[in-house]
Protein backbone atom coordinates (compact mmCIF):
# COMPACT_ATOMS: atom_id res chain seq x y z
CA UNK A 1 0.00 0.00 0.00
CA UNK A 2 1.23 3.46 -0.71
CA UNK A 3 1.48 5.82 2.19
CA UNK A 4 1.30 9.56 2.03
CA UNK A 5 3.13 9.47 5.33
CA UNK A 6 6.35 8.04 3.90
CA UNK A 7 8.17 11.35 4.40
CA UNK A 8 7.21 11.62 8.07
CA UNK A 9 10.56 10.36 9.31
CA UNK A 10 12.09 13.84 9.44
CA UNK A 11 14.39 14.32 12.42
CA UNK A 12 12.81 17.58 13.54
CA UNK A 13 9.24 16.22 13.62
CA UNK A 14 7.87 15.58 17.12
CA UNK A 15 6.35 12.14 17.71
CA UNK A 16 3.12 11.40 19.60
CA UNK A 17 4.27 9.98 22.97
CA UNK A 18 3.97 6.19 23.17
CA UNK A 19 2.74 6.58 26.76
CA UNK A 20 -0.40 8.45 25.63
CA UNK A 21 -3.47 6.70 24.20
CA UNK A 22 -4.71 7.17 20.66
CA UNK A 23 -7.95 9.11 20.12
CA UNK A 24 -11.15 7.41 21.23
CA UNK A 25 -13.58 6.03 18.66
CA UNK A 26 -16.54 7.97 20.06
CA UNK A 27 -16.44 11.46 18.61
CA UNK A 28 -13.76 10.57 16.04
CA UNK A 29 -14.54 12.12 12.67
CA UNK A 30 -12.57 12.71 9.49
CA UNK A 31 -13.37 15.19 6.71
CA UNK A 32 -11.48 16.24 3.59
CA UNK A 33 -11.12 19.99 3.26
CA UNK A 34 -12.02 21.79 0.02
CA UNK A 35 -9.01 21.95 -2.27
CA UNK A 36 -10.53 23.50 -5.38
CA UNK A 37 -11.09 26.93 -6.82
CA UNK A 38 -14.37 27.41 -8.67
CA UNK A 39 -14.99 30.20 -11.15
CA UNK A 40 -18.51 30.72 -12.44
CA UNK A 41 -18.61 31.71 -16.10
CA UNK A 42 -21.25 33.76 -17.92
CA UNK A 43 -22.00 30.82 -20.18
CA UNK A 44 -21.27 27.16 -19.80
CA UNK A 45 -19.98 25.08 -16.96
CA UNK A 46 -17.97 26.62 -14.14
CA UNK A 47 -14.20 26.31 -14.28
CA UNK A 48 -12.88 24.14 -11.44
CA UNK A 49 -9.21 23.56 -10.64
CA UNK A 50 -7.07 22.18 -7.83
CA UNK A 51 -5.33 24.64 -5.53
CA UNK A 52 -2.67 22.09 -4.63
CA UNK A 53 -1.82 18.41 -5.00
CA UNK A 54 -1.70 18.16 -1.19
CA UNK A 55 -4.95 17.53 0.63
CA UNK A 56 -5.66 18.54 4.22
CA UNK A 57 -8.09 16.57 6.36
CA UNK A 58 -9.73 17.77 9.57
CA UNK A 59 -9.95 15.19 12.34
CA UNK A 60 -12.20 15.56 15.37
CA UNK A 61 -10.45 13.71 18.17
CA UNK A 62 -10.89 13.16 21.87
CA UNK A 63 -8.86 11.42 24.51
CA UNK A 64 -9.35 10.34 28.12
CA UNK A 65 -6.27 10.81 30.26
CA UNK A 66 -5.33 9.98 33.82
CA UNK A 67 -4.13 13.07 35.70
CA UNK A 68 -0.51 12.03 35.07
CA UNK A 69 -1.09 11.39 31.35
CA UNK A 70 -2.91 14.72 31.07
CA UNK A 71 0.16 16.44 32.57
CA UNK A 72 2.38 14.72 29.98
CA UNK A 73 0.01 15.67 27.14
CA UNK A 74 -0.20 19.31 28.24
CA UNK A 75 3.58 19.65 28.63
CA UNK A 76 4.24 17.87 25.32
CA UNK A 77 1.75 20.13 23.51
CA UNK A 78 3.27 23.24 25.12
CA UNK A 79 6.97 22.44 24.76
CA UNK A 80 7.37 20.00 21.86
CA UNK A 81 4.63 21.44 19.66
CA UNK A 82 5.18 25.06 20.68
CA UNK A 83 1.59 25.36 21.94
CA UNK A 84 0.25 23.29 19.08
CA UNK A 85 1.70 25.10 16.05
CA UNK A 86 4.29 22.46 15.08
CA UNK A 87 3.52 19.40 12.95
CA UNK A 88 4.00 16.01 14.55
CA UNK A 89 3.73 12.33 13.65
CA UNK A 90 1.04 10.19 15.21
CA UNK A 91 -0.86 7.01 14.42
CA UNK A 92 -4.44 7.70 13.35
CA UNK A 93 -7.23 5.57 11.91
CA UNK A 94 -8.38 6.05 8.31
CA UNK A 95 -9.42 3.81 5.42
CA UNK A 96 -6.28 1.66 5.55
CA UNK A 97 -6.43 1.16 9.31
CA UNK A 98 -4.13 2.76 11.85
CA UNK A 99 -1.31 4.52 9.98
CA UNK A 100 1.38 7.02 10.90
CA UNK A 101 0.33 10.49 9.68
CA UNK A 102 1.62 14.04 9.88
CA UNK A 103 -0.73 16.17 11.98
CA UNK A 104 -0.96 19.40 13.92
CA UNK A 105 -3.54 20.97 16.18
CA UNK A 106 -5.94 23.26 14.28
CA UNK A 107 -6.40 25.34 17.43
CA UNK A 108 -6.33 25.05 21.19
CA UNK A 109 -7.77 21.92 22.78
CA UNK A 110 -10.59 21.81 25.36
CA UNK A 111 -10.59 19.67 28.47
CA UNK A 112 -13.13 18.56 31.02
CA UNK A 113 -12.55 16.92 34.39
CA UNK A 114 -14.66 13.78 34.61
CA UNK A 115 -15.92 11.86 37.61
CA UNK A 116 -13.08 9.73 38.89
CA UNK A 117 -10.42 12.33 38.22
CA UNK A 118 -9.86 11.51 34.53
CA UNK A 119 -9.54 14.26 31.94
CA UNK A 120 -11.39 14.32 28.64
CA UNK A 121 -9.58 16.36 25.99
CA UNK A 122 -11.17 17.36 22.67
CA UNK A 123 -9.32 18.87 19.74
CA UNK A 124 -9.42 19.33 16.02
CA UNK A 125 -6.36 18.15 14.12
CA UNK A 126 -5.19 18.95 10.62
CA UNK A 127 -3.71 15.96 8.81
CA UNK A 128 -1.65 16.10 5.63
CA UNK A 129 -2.11 13.47 2.93
CA UNK A 130 -3.63 10.46 4.64
CA UNK A 131 -2.19 7.14 3.43
CA UNK A 132 -4.32 5.84 0.58
CA UNK A 133 -4.31 3.20 -2.11
CA UNK A 134 -2.22 3.90 -5.20
CA UNK A 135 -3.98 4.28 -8.55
CA UNK A 136 -3.06 0.69 -9.46
CA UNK A 137 -4.33 -0.63 -6.12
CA UNK A 138 -7.55 1.33 -6.58
CA UNK A 139 -8.11 -0.20 -10.00
CA UNK A 140 -7.52 -3.74 -8.68
CA UNK A 141 -9.78 -3.18 -5.67
CA UNK A 142 -12.46 -1.63 -7.92
CA UNK A 143 -12.38 -4.67 -10.22
CA UNK A 144 -11.97 -7.42 -7.61
CA UNK A 145 -13.64 -5.85 -4.59
CA UNK A 146 -12.28 -4.62 -1.25
CA UNK A 147 -11.12 -8.13 -0.29
CA UNK A 148 -8.36 -7.73 -2.89
CA UNK A 149 -6.70 -5.21 -0.56
CA UNK A 150 -6.34 -7.86 2.15
CA UNK A 151 -5.04 -10.41 -0.37
CA UNK A 152 -2.45 -7.86 -1.51
CA UNK A 153 -1.37 -7.21 2.08
CA UNK A 154 -0.97 -10.93 2.78
CA UNK A 155 0.96 -11.48 -0.48
CA UNK A 156 3.25 -8.55 0.32
CA UNK A 157 3.89 -9.90 3.84
CA UNK A 158 4.59 -13.39 2.48
CA UNK A 159 7.02 -12.14 -0.17
CA UNK A 160 8.85 -9.53 1.87
CA UNK A 161 8.67 -10.90 5.41
CA UNK A 162 8.17 -14.67 5.42
CA UNK A 163 10.11 -15.56 2.28
CA UNK A 164 12.83 -12.99 2.92
CA UNK A 165 13.25 -14.27 6.49
CA UNK A 166 14.12 -17.76 5.23
CA UNK A 167 17.49 -18.52 3.75
CA UNK A 168 15.81 -19.29 0.41
CA UNK A 169 18.07 -17.17 -1.78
Amino acid sequence: MSTGASNITGASLAIWPDTLPLPRVDGYALSAQPNTLRTELEAGAARVRLRSQALIYKVQAQWRFSPEAFAVFDAWWFHQLRQGVAWFAMPLTAGLGVQLVQARFAGAWDSELLIGGRWQVKAQLEVQDLPRLSLDETQVASALGPAAIDIGNRLHAWLHESLAATDYW
